[in-house]
């Protein structure tokens, strides 16, 4: 009942926002802590109090098997179907420093259910009673920086593809309102709270606990206005010209994606300063626990299925961004397998285009107009 109410409260948002430039906000606080009006979605809250104590108890939550695959095949791992949701009660184990806000973005206020299931999002909700969902969009995004970074607007607006100013903006996003950022194909079995608990901000590791693939950047937290951004505006603005030529999501990577991330944060361990930040880096067990080849059965699905079993967040991979080629794929996954029989890391993938403009197709439930790719 309460995964229903969400449903409908969600696809509602969505509708409404198709037509609205500015973030949709929907708050699910209690009325007495609620700081400022902002969009409401009537009744959540007062079932996520009466569902919080019952998940608490015995909350299990079937999960669709919804794998958008690669054209080499369907994946064969799943989430486990009667997974336990570790809920933490309303105002327990809130984060001292980063805001309970959850930000996510598309082209416009809904998503291609071909690609996305509604189940991640609305999961997010279910697991952190008290935070706030702010959904953006195209313009939504690009309208924070035309009003408060004029400073990256030319620079955004010149980029080859839309998935580098959809990682940009949550960068400046997270930087200006503080909170966690989740691409819309995370999903999570356990809340946010215990893992941000006394820290400002959170990344985490693609693979293992070392930089050798870089930082995630389709999950991470941070506090409002933290220093460590900019940084990574500085690192971001000296790329963006080598971006916006870019020809491979390789170079996309490296100009906006994790690639970036990871240079950012290497400049200040060079420093020795992320302790004194306050910046955590998270073993990728938590919030990362399989990489795109071991969904593709690449190694032991078993202990792929263990990872998977055992973490916070699973990223399911979807990368609508980029035209998957089996061909290069497989070059690439050969040359990984090569070199780490040697111990030799890093390899550079094997370059795959990437789609310039977000032609997916929105869905909006009983409404069949569907919106056009935003810039």
């Amino acid at each position: 009942m309460l995964r229903d109410a969400q449903r409908s409260c969600i696809r509602k948002e969505a509708r409404s926002s198709s037509v609205r430039s500015s973030p949709v906000l929907i708050d699910v606080r209690p009325k007495a802590v609620r700081s400022n009006p902002v969009r409401r979605c009537s009744g959540v809250y007062k079932l996520c109090v009466a569902g919080a104590t019952l998940l608490l108890i015995s909350q299990f939550v079937s999960f669709a098997v919804f794998d958008v695959g690669h054209s080499s095949g369907r994946s064969r791992l799943m989430v486990n179907p009667t997974r336990v949701l570790d809920a933490a009660p309303l105002g327990a184990n809130t984060p001292a420093f980063i805001p309970m806000i959850i930000h996510q973005s598309w082209r416009d206020g809904g998503f291609p259910k071909s690609l996305f299931n509604w189940r991640w999002q609305a999961g997010l909700l279910e697991l952190n009673p008290g935070w706030m969902l702010m959904k953006w969009t195209d313009n939504s995004s690009r309208e924070l920086i035309a009003a408060n970074y004029t400073w990256f607007l030319a620079k955004y607006d010149a980029y080859a593809s839309y998935i580098q100013r959809s990682d940009a903006a949550r960068y400046f996003i997270v930087y200006h309102y503080g909170g966690v950022y989740a691409d819309l194909d995370i999903e999570c079995f356990r809340p946010f709270a215990p893992v941000l608990a006394g820290h400002r901000v959170v990344f985490s590791y693609k693979q293992g606990t070392n930089m050798s693939r870089g930082l995630v950047n389709a999950i991470f937290a941070s506090e409002a206005r933290h220093p460590l951004w900019r940084e990574l505006f500085d690192e971001l603005s000296a790329r963006a010209a080598a971006g916006a030529t870019a020809q491979t999501h390789v170079e996309i990577i490296r100009s906006t994606g994790p690639g970036l991330l990871r240079a950012a944060v290497e400049r200040l361990q060079d420093g020795a300063r992320l302790e004194a930040l306050g910046v955590t880096l998270l073993a990728a067990r938590i919030w990362h626990p399989i990489m795109p080849e071991q969904k593709r059965g690449r190694g032991d699905l078993s202990e792929a299925q263990r990872l998977i079993n055992a973490s916070y967040c699973y990223h399911h991979f979807v990368s609508s961004w980029m035209q998957h080629d089996r061909g290069r794929h497989l070059s690439t996954d050969s040359t990984r397998r090569s070199l780490a029989a040697n111990h030799s890391w890093p390899v550079v993938p094997v370059g795959q285009s990437f789609r310039a403009t977000n032609q997916w197709r929105s869905f909006y439930e009983g409404n069949t107009t569907h919106a056009r790719p935003g810039p």
